[in-house]
């Protein structure tokens, strides 16, 4: 699962392709909540040492979680999960905000 930041709306991420396809890639966005599709082309889209690095636009709203994938036209080049936080990842809960104890 990767992890973006909402109060962007340029993000980058760091995946780890099927195959290395530079050429025509992109991006297909599903919130998982509202089953909105979202489909845009790439930013930048490259390969180095065999770790893709993808730049794209997306206006997310804290907690929210969506589903990708990145395909060539004909292949699926990488699919995976998006979640929208501001929290630091390694101190991550669900329930952050969520419940008051007096």
């Amino acid at each position: 699962m990767k992890v973006i930041d909402p109060n962007d709306t340029t993000h980058s991420i760091s995946i780890i392709p099927r195959f290395n396809d530079e050429v025509g890639i992109t991006m297909e966005i599903i919130n998982e909540a509202t089953k909105v599709v979202y489909t845009t082309a790439l930013n930048t889209y490259s390969v180095v040492d065999g770790i893709g690095l993808v730049n794209f636009d997306l206006v997310a709203e804290e907690k929210s979680k969506y589903s990708f994938k990145l395909d060539d036209g004909t292949d699926i080049v990488y699919r995976g999960k998006l979640i929208a936080t501001t929290q630091e990842t390694q101190e991550y809960k669900i329930t952050t905000d969520l419940y008051f104890y007096e």
